[in-house]
C-alpha cells in the first residue's frame, strides 16, 4: 500500500489494558519511521495520546482535527505537527475523511464506531474507493465483522465485507502492507 497519510480512528479512553496503548505507541513509531502522516482526532488521552505522542517523538508528522468543545475533554495534543479546530463532529468527521489516504480502525467506543461504520458504508455504496484497514485486535471488532458477514449472508447487503475492507490481527499483519 502507497499512502502518505492515514485516518486512524482509535479510543480516547484512559482506562484501558495496557497492552491497548502499546500497541498505538508502536502503529506511532512505525508509521512515523515508514514518513507516513498521521491524521487523528487531536486529542492526547487514549490511544490517542499514545498513538500521536510516539509518532510526534519518532520525528512523524502528524496531524489532529478536534472539535472545539472536545478541546478540555479530550485534552488537545499540543506536541503535534498541525491541529485544526472545528465547531462540530461532523466537521471533524468530513476532515479526517477528505485529509487521510485510507483508514485505519483502532478499538474503540462509540465515536470509532460511527466512524468506521460510516466509511465502511460510504466505500459499500462507492462513494470513494480508499482502503479500510479494520485492526481486529483481540478480536475486538469481531462482533462488527460477523454483522456485516450476517447482512450478506441474510441478503442484507449484496457485498462482502471482506472485498471492501481488510481485516488483521497483529501489528506483523499491519507491517505487512506497508
Amino acid at each position: 500500500m502507497r499512502i502518505k497519510s492515514l485516518t486512524i480512528y482509535c479510543s480516547s479512553s484512559k482506562n484501558l489494558e495496557s497492552d491497548f496503548y502499546n500497541l498505538a505507541n508502536d502503529l506511532g513509531v512505525f508509521l512515523a519511521n515508514k514518513s507516513i502522516k498521521i491524521i487523528y482526532g487531536g486529542g492526547n488521552v487514549g490511544m490517542m495520546g499514545a498513538l500521536s505522542n510516539s509518532a510526534i517523538s519518532a520525528g512523524g508528522e502528524v496531524e489532529g482535527i478536534i472539535p472545539e468543545f472536545l478541546i478540555n475533554i479530550e485534552n488537545k495534543n499540543e506536541k503535534i505537527t498541525k491541529t485544526l479546530i472545528v465547531d462540530n463532529m461532523s466537521e471533524r468527521k468530513k476532515k479526517l475523511f477528505e485529509l487521510g489516504d485510507a483508514f485505519l480502525i483502532l478499538p474503540g467506543g462509540s465515536g470509532t464506531i460511527e466512524e468506521a461504520t460510516e466509511v465502511i458504508s460510504w466505500k459499500f455504496l462507492e462513494l470513494h474507493n480508499k482502503d479500510i484497514i479494520i485492526f481486529n485486535y483481540k478480536n475486538y471488532w469481531e462482533h462488527l465483522i460477523n454483522l456485516y458477514n450476517q447482512s450478506l449472508e441474510k441478503n442484507f447487503s449484496n457485498k462482502n465485507f471482506h472485498d471492501i475492507c481488510l481485516s488483521i490481527n497483529t501489528l506483523n499483519e499491519f507491517k505487512k502492507i506497508f
